[in-house]
């Protein structure tokens, strides 16, 4: 069996896969517009006033801007998702989605030092009639310390035939706890794809420094019209074998 097909069953089996960006130059470069293209979001976010619900929450240390459909900001991210999609992510996204899959979501995820852990959450639920969502999230920089609060999943929680009965369950500490969890080390241009039904979460910053990531949601058989398709960020290539 070739890397890609063992790859391409990680992400049917365990619903979540790490792939290695395949031009690691270009992808530090396009990630790092990016990155600047975000933070400037984010600032000119925070400068907005606040609605009363969100003084009463209080500062937050986690902060989630979105991209699309906001297409001013798109260019640095859409460059980024085409570095990221050239290589193993792409192919992998097409063997599971098909080229027409819908571009559903982009987002900004940022976690400042001292943000807490996230709970256990999954994005979707499970149910037979809906389309599959995948999530590819794409680091804009080097993310190599646990302390910096990565991203922690719970593979083999995406379907019901990862549970005893065959019934799938949303996540809840008490779950989570009697499963093994992972996170990955990632340099920029590295992604990791993640079923929307795979139990996961942000861990605690703990460290000094800001931890940055590009979502990216993809749906299988959306049925808008003018909207981004997974086609039009990556070229169709046959996988190494």
């Amino acid at each position: 069996m070739s890397h890609f097909q063992r790859t391409e069953d990680a992400l049917s089996r365990d619903g979540v896969v790490v792939t290695r960006a395949a031009c690691p130059e270009a992808a530090s470069a396009a990630c790092a517009a990016c990155l600047a293209a975000g933070l400037e979001g984010l600032d000119r976010k925070l400068a907005l006033p606040q609605t009363m619900a969100e003084r009463m929450r209080g500062a937050s240390l986690r902060h989630f801007v979105p991209v699309w459909p906001a297409c001013a900001a798109m260019e640095p991210m859409a460059a980024t998702l085409r570095v990221a999609l050239a290589g193993e992510a792409g192919a992998l996204l097409l063997a599971a989605l098909g080229r027409d899959a819908e571009l559903r979501e982009v987002q900004l995820i940022v976690s400042e030092p001292g943000a807490a852990a996230q709970d256990v959450h999954s994005d979707s639920n499970w149910s037979a009639d809906a389309p599959r969502l995948v999530t590819m999230f794409v680091a804009l920089h080097d993310l190599l310390d646990e302390r910096m609060g990565p991203t922690f999943f719970w593979p083999n929680t995406h379907a019901p035939r990862c549970f005893p009965d065959e019934v799938w369950r949303p996540p809840t500490e008490l779950l989570a706890a009697e499963r093994r969890s992972v996170w990955y080390a990632l340099r920029a241009g590295d992604a990791v794809l993640m079923d929307a039904c795979t139990w996961h979460r942000g861990g605690a910053n703990t460290s000094g420094t800001r931890r940055t990531l590009l979502a990216a949601t993809f749906v299988r058989d959306a049925a808008a019209d003018g909207v981004p398709r997974l086609g039009d960020f990556v070229e169709t290539r046959k996988p190494n074998l």
